[in-house]
């Protein structure tokens, strides 16, 4: 009998000899009240999926900072997140949104971190500075942002013969979108991600599990598309608009085209731009509301970018427009 229970107990501890270390690294997302403010895995292709016309504004990430100083020293160390000289990890999240917002293929992406580099090399192609100013584009929105939470935490198990280990990055990035032109915050929102790892190891073994230091990037990059999702829901709000470029005869000439989102047989709203004054009780300049004079019909497209492309109408209802007038989807 007891010979029996010293081989069952051989055969139960065989295992024992080797170890297993199980790995997984799943990106996730906060529950949302509003199921449309959550980011889709795949944002690029849910959008170019989606029945729903979004026509290209051009928009610029001004800066990211990195306030988390907790999360900072946490997850890998005060210096390496929050050089004075170098904001690694704020530059990691401009970096991250401008890519995101670019690869949406719903904006027109203009840059503003790095403007000293793009200037530096307009000179080296013999630019002057007035000339490399006057031929930026203003742009529909800035967008400021600051991480304001980077961290990770370990949470373990310890049972019979094996201990089980998750490591969970998290990281909340904030945002406000701002007016150019009169530097009103017009939207705020924020957007988190977490990235966890998942490790086993069998008692007696040593305790193998190591950090995965590319899980705040995870965590970081899923706060970041999270995020996107509500700026491109809140930009869609406001109405597409574009200008005259010239009239010749029976065709109104219009900037913007085909690779900004219009089709052939769009109707165009010709307007009549309302005045604009200066509240007293704001401070602010007031738009008045644009009257719709006319209307255009699409006929074809021309350019080779979406920069450079522009749209050939007919006029099917009210007077010749000008360039004075505003043109709106």
């Amino acid at each position: 009998m007891k010979q029996f229970a010293i081989l069952l107990l051989s055969l139960f501890l065989l295992p024992s000899c080797a170890g297993y270390d199980k790995r997984a690294v799943v990106d996730s997302r906060p529950t949302a009240s509003n199921p449309a403010a959550q980011a889709p895995t795949n944002l690029a292709g849910a959008l170019s999926n989606s029945s729903a016309r979004i026509l290209k504004r051009k928009i610029a990430v001004a800066r990211f900072t990195n306030e988390a100083k907790a999360g900072s020293s946490s997850l890998f160390g005060e210096a390496y997140n929050r050089d004075p000289n170098f904001d690694r990890l704020g530059k990691q999240a401009a970096d991250m949104l401008s890519t995101e917002l670019t690869r949406s293929g719903k904006f027109i992406v203009l840059e503003r971190i790095d403007l000293n580099k793009l200037e530096a090399e307009s000179e080296l192609m013999g630019l002057s500075r007035e000339q490399f100013k006057q031929s930026m584009v203003g742009v529909d929105a800035l967008i400021f942002g600051s991480i304001a939470e980077y961290g990770r935490k370990d949470v373990g198990e310890v049972q019979m013969f094996s201990r089980s280990r998750q490591q969970i990055a998290h990281a909340k990035v904030n945002a406000r979108m701002v007016d150019p032109r009169t530097g009103h915050a017009f939207f705020s929102d924020d957007g988190a991600g977490d990235a966890t790892l998942e490790q086993s190891t069998i008692l007696g073994l040593g305790d193998r599990a190591t950090f995965d230091s590319t899980l705040g990037d995870k965590a970081l990059s899923a706060a970041v598309v999270n995020l996107l999702d509500k700026l491109i829901n809140k930009l869609s709000d406001k109405p597409w608009t574009t200008s005259i470029l010239t009239v010749e005869g029976a065709h109104v000439i219009v900037s913007g085209g085909q690779r900004q989102g219009l089709r052939v047989g769009d109707h165009l709203k010709v307007m009549a731009q309302g005045k604009v004054i200066k509240s007293s009780q704001t401070g602010f300049n007031v738009q008045l509301p644009h009257t719709q004079v006319g209307e255009l019909e699409v006929l074809s497209f021309f350019g080779d970018s979406e920069t450079s492309e522009g749209s050939i109408c007919r006029l099917i209802s009210g007077a010749t427009p000008t360039t004075d007038h505003l043109i709106q989807f």
